[in-house]
C-alpha cells in the first residue's frame, strides 16, 4: 500500500451510553463546566487526502457532524449494534445529498444482522418507499481480513463485550496505525498484538469500578502502557472521574481523551 498524505483523527464523541452529562444526575461531572467533562456517545472520525472515514454513528451523531464541521462521510465502520454505536445511522443521508454519493458500511456478520432488524427500510426499502429522503448505503459484510477503504486498509477483529462481542478496529495509512477498541471488557491477544507499537489507541476505559461489559481504567491503563503504543488514550468513559483529576492521575503518555480531541495519524 503505498504511503499517503497525513491522516486526522477527530474524537468525535468519548462517552458511554448514557452520555455525560447523565439525565437527572448532579454529581461533580454532570455540573461541571470543565468543557472535556461533556462527554457525547462514541464516535471517531478519521480524514485524509479528501476521504473521511467514520467509526461509529451514535444517537449523537448529527450534532457531532454539526460541532466539528467535517466535510466528508464516505466510508462506515460499524463496531457493534448497541443503540450508542448505530443510532446515529439516518443522518448519514445528508452526507449522501452533500457528496452525491453512496456511503460504504462495513460490519461483521453479527453486527450486520442487527443492522438488518434495526434498519431493514435502508437494507431492503420495499417498493413504496422509492423516492424517499433515505440514507443511501452500500452494505457490506467483513470477514477476518483487511479491506482497503478510500486510502485505508482497515480491519476487524472480534473482541469480548460482556456477554456479548464487538469489532476492534485497525486503520492503516501506509506505515502508520490507529486501533480504536472502545467496547471491550478483556484484552485477547488478537487486540493486544494489534496495539503493539500502535501510532494512536483509544481503549475502553469506563471507569474504576470494575464493569461486566467494560475495561476499567486501571486495567485499560495497564495494557496501553504494556503494549508500547505512542500515544494511548482511554475512550468510552462514564461519569464518575471529572478529566482534569483523571489526567492527573494516569501513568504518562497514557491520557483520557474528549470529545472534539484532534490527532494527526
Amino acid at each position: 500500500m503505498r504511503e499517503p498524505g497525513e491522516a486526522r483523527i477527530t474524537v468525535l464523541g468519548s462517552g458511554t451510553s448514557t452520555g455525560v452529562p447523565v439525565v437527572g444526575c448532579s454529581c461533580p461531572v454532570c455540573l461541571s463546566r470543565d468543557p472535556r467533562d461533556r462527554r457525547s456517545r462514541c464516535g471517531i472520525h478519521v480524514a485524509c487526502e479528501g476521504f473521511g472515514l467514520q467509526i461509529d454513528v451514535s444517537p449523537d451523531f448529527r450534532e457531532q457532524a454539526l460541532r466539528h464541521r467535517f466535510g466528508r462521510v464516505d466510508a462506515v465502520v460499524v463496531t457493534h449494534c448497541h443503540a450508542d454505536h448505530v443510532l446515529g445511522l439516518d443522518d448519514l443521508r445528508r452526507f449522501n445529498t452533500i457528496q452525491g454519493t453512496q456511503i460504504s458500511l462495513h460490519a461483521a456478520p453479527a453486527t450486520m444482522r442487527g443492522i438488518e432488524r434495526i434498519f431493514g427500510y435502508l437494507v431492503k426499502p420495499p417498493p413504496e418507499q422509492a423516492g424517499m429522503y433515505r440514507a443511501k448505503i452500500d452494505f457490506r459484510e467483513t470477514g477476518d481480513e483487511p479491506f482497503e477503504c478510500g486510502p485505508f486498509l482497515v480491519r476487524l477483529f472480534d473482541v469480548p463485550h460482556g456477554p456479548a462481542h464487538a469489532s476492534a478496529v485497525e486503520v492503516r495509512a501506509g506505515s502508520r496505525r490507529l486501533v480504536a477498541a472502545t467496547d471491550c471488557s478483556e484484552i485477547p491477544p488478537a487486540l493486544a498484538d494489534a496495539m503493539r507499537g500502535a501510532d494512536v489507541v483509544l481503549l475502553d476505559g469506563l471507569r474504576h469500578r470494575p464493569h461486566a461489559a467494560h475495561l476499567t481504567v486501571e486495567r485499560a491503563s495497564e495494557a496501553l502502557l504494556a503494549s508500547g503504543c505512542k500515544r494511548p488514550f482511554l475512550i468510552h468513559l462514564g461519569h464518575d472521574i471529572p478529566h482534569a483529576r483523571l489526567l492527573a492521575e494516569l501513568p504518562p503518555p497514557v491520557r483520557p481523551a474528549f470529545d472534539g480531541l484532534v490527532l494527526p495519524l
